[in-house]
C-alpha cells in the first residue's frame, strides 16, 4: 500500500512541477539508480516547493524528514502524513525525542530506500546557504554504524530561475556522492563510526556542506548572484545558439558558479562590466537575445506562422483547459499574493494549487454526467471532447468522468503552452522591432557585450590554465 501511495505521490509531483515550471532540468540524475540506500541531502530555499521538485526530478518519492512544527499548521499534517514525511525535532524548537525517526530513518535505509533531508534546517530567501546542521551526518554515520551496506550521501541542488514568478526554470542538479563509511568515518579497528564520534559528525557535516555548495546557488548576496548569472549569460548566447534560444538554465547556472570564485583581480572587471552592460541595455530597452545571435525577418515570420497554426488547430481544446482551470489558477494566483516573503509565495501555491486543482477536475468530471441543472453548462464548456467521450459511450457513467478528469490538467497545460508560445512571439516582435529603431545606440552595446564576453572567456581560460 505504501508502494502505490508513494508512486501515485511522485506522479502528482512531476505533474505538479510541470505545471509550476515551464522547464525543468535534471542534470547527474543518471546515477541515481532504485535499490541502492542513500541519504539524499538538499538545499532549502523555496519552502514546499523544493521537495515536490526533487520528487518530480526523482520519478519517485524518498522519505522525506521534516521540521516538526509544520504538523502545528492547520491542514498540513494531513498532506505530510500522506506523503510520508518523518518529523524531526529541532534544538531550536525546543527540542525533542527523534530516536524513533532516526530509527525509522535506518529501517528505510536497510530496505535500500531513498531518505531525504533538506540540512539547513529551515527555508531562506538568502542566495547562499544557510549553515547546515549536523542532523544529516548524524543520520548517515548511524546507518553506516548499524550496516546500511553501500550507503551513499547525495547532495541536490535546486536552482531557481525566479522564485516568486510563475513558469520560470527551475534545474535541479546531483552532486558526487559521499560515502558516510569511507576510512575518515572508520575507527582504529576499521569500522564505521556512529554519530557519538562528535569530530566525524563535523567533518561529514562540512563535507556536506562543499559538496551542496557544488550544485546549489551560493553567492555572496543578490548582487553578485544578478552579475555573475548576465556575465555568463551573454557568454554561453554566444556559442551558436538559435536565435531567441534560452540559455540552458544549467550552463548558466555552472558558468555564473565559476565566475564567482575567481580572484578578485578577474572577477571584480567582469561584475562592473556586466552591471554597465545590463543598465545600457535597460535604459534604451533592448534584450539580449535579439542582439546575439541576430534575429532575422525570416525567423520572425515562420515563428508566426507556426505559432498561427498551433493556435488555429488547438484552440478549441485550449478553451476547454482555460475555462476548465481558471478558478483553481485564480485561487492559486492569490494565494501567492497572499504572503509577503518570496520564500512563502511557492509554499501557499503549491498547498493551494494541491487541493483546488483536482478538487475542481473531480467536480467538473462528476457535473458533466447526470440530470441536473450545471450538466448542459458542463457539457457545453467540455463540447470538443466529444469524440473522444464517444469512445467511451458518450456522457454517462464513470468512465467518462475518469476521461474528462484525466484530460482536464492536460488540457490547462496544453492552454498555458499557448498562452506562453504567444507571449513570446509578441515579445520578440517588440524586441526587434526595438533594435531596428535603436541602431544609433546599438553599437555602443555591442561593444560592451563584447568587452564582457571577452572578460568572461579570459577568465574560464585562466582557470582552466590553472591547477587541477
Amino acid at each position: 500500500m505504501r508502494r502505490a501511495v508513494d508512486r501515485l505521490v511522485a506522479t502528482i509531483a512531476r505533474i505538479a512541477t510541470r505545471g509550476l515550471f515551464r522547464s525543468v532540468e535534471v542534470v547527474g540524475f543518471e546515477q541515481l539508480e532504485p535499490g541502492v540506500p542513500r541519504l539524499i541531502v538538499a538545499n532549502h530555499f523555496n519552502g514546499f516547493v523544493d521537495p515536490v521538485v526533487i520528487a518530480g526530478a526523482l520519478g519517485r518519492l524518498p522519505r522525506f524528514i521534516a521540521k516538526a512544527t509544520l504538523w502545528r499548521t492547520p491542514g498540513v499534517p494531513l498532506l505530510l502524513g500522506a506523503a510520508g514525511v518523518l518529523p524531526v525535532h529541532r534544538t531550536v524548537d525546543g527540542g525533542g525525542d527523534n530516536q524513533g525517526t532516526f530509527r525509522e530513518v535506518v529501517r528505510e535505509l536497510h530496505r535500500g530506500e531513498t531518505v531525504a533531508i533538506f540540512p539547513e534546517g529551515t527555508t531562506h530567501d538568502n542566495p547562499h546557504l544557510s549553515p547546515v546542521r549536523t542532523g544529516a551526518a548524524r543520520l548517515a554515520l548511524d546507518a553506516a554504524h548499524d550496516g546500511v551496506a553501500a550507503m551513499e550521501v547525495v547532495p541536490i541542488g535546486v536552482t531557481f530561475e525566479d522564485k516568486v514568478a510563475v513558469r520560470t526554470r527551475v534545474v535541479v542538479r546531483a552532486g558526487a556522492p559521499i560515502d558516510p563509511a569511507s576510512t575518515p568515518y572508520r575507527d582504529a579497528g576499521g569500522e564505521p563510526v556512529g554519530s557519538d564520534d562528535h569530530e566525524a559528525v563535523r567533518r561529514l557535516t562540512d563535507q556536506i556542506h562543499e559538496g551542496l555548495a557544488e550544485v546549489a546557488p551560493d553567492f555572496d548576496d543578490l548582487l553578485d548572484a544578478a552579475e555573475m548569472r548576465r556575465a555568463a549569460d551573454v557568454a554561453l548566447r554566444s556559442r551558436h545558439l538559435r536565435p531567441l534560444a534560452e540559455v540552458p538554465l544549467a550552463e548558466r547556472e555552472a558558468l555564473a558558479k565559476r565566475l564567482d570564485r575567481l580572484p578578485p583581480d578577474q572577477r571584480d572587471p567582469i561584475a562592473t562590466a556586466a552591471a554597465e552592460y545590463d543598465l545600457l541595455r535597460s535604459t534604451i530597452n533592448v534584450r539580449d537575445e535579439v542582439l546575439e545571435p541576430p534575429v532575422s525577418i525570416r525567423v520572425l515570420v515562420v515563428r508566426l506562422v507556426t505559432t498561427a497554426l498551433a493556435v488555429f488547430v488547438l484552440a478549441p481544446f485550449a478553451i476547454v483547459g482555460l475555462l476548465a482551470n481558471v478558478v483553481p489558477a485564480t485561487l492559486v494566483g492569490l494565494a501567492g499574493m497572499a504572503a509577503r516573503a518570496p520564500v512563502s509565495k511557492g509554499t501557499n501555491r503549491v498547498l493551494v494549487g494541491l487541493v483546488a486543482f483536482p478538487a475542481t477536475w473531480a467536480t467538473l468530471a462528476v457535473l458533466d454526467v447526470g440530470d441536473h441543472g450545471l450538466r448542459a453548462t458542463v457539457a457545453g464548456i467540455t463540447a470538443p471532447l466529444d469524440p473522444l467521450l464517444d469512445l467511451v459511450g458518450g456522457r454517462s457513467g464513470w468512465a467518462a468522468s475518469v476521461v474528462l478528469f484525466l484530460a482536464l490538467p492536460a488540457l490547462g497545460l496544453l492552454a498555458v503552452w499557448l498562452a506562453e508560445r504567444a507571449s513570446v512571439l509578441y515579445h520578440s516582435y517588440r524586441a526587434v522591432t526595438t533594435t531596428v529603431n535603436r541602431r544609433g545606440q546599438i553599437a555602443g552595446l555591442r561593444e560592451r557585450r563584447r568587452a564582457l564576453r571577452q572578460l568572461v572567456e579570459d577568465g574560464v581560460a585562466g582557470t582552466d590554465a590553472g591547477p587541477a
